[in-house]
């Protein structure tokens, strides 16, 4: 750009905004140096005597979205000068839009009362472009502040002029984005998205595949770079220029490379988004041909429910049941106490974390001056994470989000056993599903939505009219137990291997399928955006196999903490000693050798070695079986509460002194036979 250009880019044409103080006087500083040094270089000796330090007029102190909104302008009263120059900026046509968006969707606890900004405006346009043309159910993330930069900056650039972003690249692939990409595919002409990749909120082999992370410690996410261009006058439809970084590849090395490209240098991949809105992982059409778990149509079961959310998990689980009912006691009298206050806002309420955890539906509660007290017949156990049982506090209202998990445990006597997997469009890594014969936690694999599914359900019969309603067998609890196999599954099955199909069979069936390494490869663009659906087995023959892996499956994991061991080699570094508990007492476990993961350092005194690799290929969301364990059975210390969690309490409190070293050596065994289980099961007619 010649000087005199620049000069009047400088002057009347280049807007920059910034809400941070700090920032703002940072950028206006590395703005106006920036433009000194290029004007310096272009003058003559002469012209640099007389050249004055230009003060960049185009900087502005406000929040961007706040000051496009509809009759609810930024209040900038106080500051003149700075309301004329936004004044300016959106009385001016914007033909180009840089920036590096915030990344935020939501507080991270209703303790902060510090909830995130509405634009009303800003926000209308999403739920009526992006929002709208979205599958997802909950739809809260496409609210995220970088996503509101895509849509802001789309519509200020009007029908000509190019957007480019560096920010989460969580829309590329994300389930819930499918509305945003369908939309931007429909308002550019051109799209350039450059992956970087570097999603650290993964785990295990899928985290290292992701590679560095572009902007070090600071960031969890990963990271796209994204230039569209929107031309008036374009006729044909979007072209998606797509490049993606190599896995295991360094932050050093994705920077040195980035700094050398350029649009006619990259090795871009021309995409074809389908009518789903997906562009990278595209969905197979069989797929939605199978019956699904639950929903119209032939389906698996008639009941199906989100995982526990107790929002307050720090309070509600502990190794101990000792603890977890003493911690519970305390926030339900500050509870209380604060319910009697009769405050009527919940900024008024009690915040200090180490005193209670708020939730929506808790403070609620408070502020209608409804008293709770303890139950002492609210402990439970719960599967809290993979083969990691901890003793809970559960009951309606201390619990966010049961779900209608008490109606498939209503009380610690019912059986009952779920199959578990990740919701739709969930965060997971790749597919996998987990079984358990008790409560599971929401969040047992890591990840933010998961779905259980019942083999029963149970209905609690009332009294009516001085009796009781008979329809049916009820036990000594006042309950009805309710088959949660669908009766047309049965009649389908029956119709394709024979008579002697029953709904056990098929449940078994179905957590084989699950495990099938043919079924996930082929359906795993599906699996990340969608619920489940089962094909049938090639014949009756292969269906027995997969009802008899099915049922392996299920005793392996059901059943983990009664099977033998596996032979792994213990060995002490010190003589033994008449306390047990102390010679099993772990702090936290660590793997000597993290390369090859074949030697567990349980604690100062006992080695566990030579795990065998299936124990790694076992893997249940971004973790494997026993990796879980590794994070789980540690001394932990909740930063908010100050609650202690000790995974020696629950040994003690069972009277088994070597419970964790045996767990781990069970969950080995339980490793080594589902892969070899899951990689001899019978091919799928796919």
């Amino acid at each position: 750009m010649k000087p005199e250009d620049l000069a009047r880019k400088y002057a009347k044409e280049l807007w920059a905004n910034e809400i941070m103080l700090l920032a703002y006087y940072i950028a206006c500083v590395n703005i106006e140096t920036t433009y000194q040094s290029i004007m310096l270089a272009a003058s003559s000796e002469h012209e640099l005597e007389d050249m004055p330090y230009v003060p960049f007029p185009g900087a502005t102190l406000t929040d961007t979205f706040q000051i496009t909104e509809e009759g609810d302008r930024a209040d900038t009263s106080l500051m003149p000068v700075n309301n004329e120059r936004i004044e300016a900026q959106l009385a001016k046509p914007i033909r180009v839009i840089v920036g590096n968006p915030p990344y935020s969707a939501g507080q991270s606890s209703a303790n902060d009362n510090n909830q995130n900004l509405k634009y009303p405006t800003l926000d209308r346009r999403i739920a009526d472009t992006y929002a709208l043309h979205s599958t997802a159910t909950n739809k809260n993330s496409l609210y995220d502040s970088y996503i509101r930069a895509f849509r802001w900056a789309s519509d200020r650039i009007e029908e000509h002029g190019v957007v480019a972003f560096v920010s989460n690249n969580g829309w590329v692939d994300g389930n819930t984005a499918d509305g945003l990409r369908k939309c931007i595919a429909k308002e550019f002409s051109d799209i350039w998205v450059y992956n970087l990749r570097g999603n650290q909120r993964t785990a295990g082999e899928q985290l290292r595949r992701e590679g560095g992370k572009v902007f070090g410690s600071g960031a969890r996410t990963g990271v796209a770079v994204f230039v569209a261009v929107k031309r008036a006058d374009a006729e044909d439809e979007c072209r998606l220029h797509y490049y993606e970084v190599p896995d295991y590849q360094s932050a050093e090395v994705k920077l040195s490379t980035l700094n050398e490209a350029s649009l006619a240098t990259v090795n871009w991949r021309n995409l074809t988004p389908n009518d789903a809105g997906d562009w990278v992982s595209q969905r197979d059409e069989r797929f939605a041909t199978y019956p699904a778990l639950t929903g119209q149509g032939l389906s698996y079961f008639t009941s199906s429910s989100r995982g526990l959310e107790t929002t307050r998990d720090a309070w509600c689980y502990n190794f101990s049941a000792e603890k977890v009912a003493s911690n519970m006691q305390r926030m339900i009298d500050v509870y209380n106490a604060e319910a009697a206050r009769g405050v009527s806002t919940e900024a008024e309420l009690e915040s200090d974390p180490q005193l209670i955890k708020w939730s929506s539906s808790l403070s609620s509660r408070a502020l209608r001056g409804q008293r709770h007290e303890f139950d002492h017949d609210g402990g439970r156990e719960v599967l809290y994470r993979p083969f990691s049982r901890q003793r809970a506090y559960l009951d309606r209202v201390f619990v966010h989000r049961p779900g209608k998990n008490f109606e498939y445990f209503p009380t610690p006597e019912h059986e009952n056993w779920v199959l578990y997997v990740p919701g739709a469009g969930s965060s997971a890594p790749p597919f996998f599903t987990l079984s358990s014969s008790s409560l599971i936690d929401l969040g047992a694999c890591g990840i933010s939505s998961a779905i259980s599914y019942p083999r029963y359900r149970y209905e609690q019969v009332h009294e009516t009219h001085g009796s009781f309603d008979f329809g049916g067998d009820i036990d000594e609890h006042g309950y009805r137990k309710i088959d949660n196999i669908t009766d047309e599954i049965l009649a389908h099955y029956v119709k394709h291997f024979g008579p002697y199909v029953t709904k056990d069979d098929i449940f078994a069936y179905v957590y084989a399928v699950l495990h099938s390494p043919q079924y996930r490869e082929t359906f795993k663009a599906d699996l990340k955006r969608s619920l489940p659906r089962i094909p049938l087995a090639a014949s009756a023959e292969d269906f027995r196999a997969f009802v008899t892996a099915g049922q392996e499956l299920l005793d392996l994991h059901l059943h983990y903490e009664s099977i033998d061991p596996y032979p792994l080699h213990v060995t002490s570094t010190v003589e033994f000693t008449t306390d047990e508990y102390e010679l099993y007492r772990v702090e936290k476990m660590k793997w000597a050798d993290k390369g090859t993961k074949m030697k567990l350092v349980v604690n100062s005194r006992i080695t566990l070695r030579d795990f065998p690799a299936e124990v790694h290929e076992y893997m249940l969301g971004a973790r494997s079986a026993v990796d879980w364990l590794i994070d789980r059975y540690q001394v932990k210390i909740d930063k908010a509460s100050g609650i202690v969690n000790d995974p020696n309490d629950w040994a003690r409190e069972h009277d088994d002194p070597s419970y964790i070293v045996d767990l781990i050596r069970r969950v080995t065994r339980v490793s080594v036979n589902t892969v070899r289980i899951a990689n001899s099961l019978p091919h799928l007619p796919l």
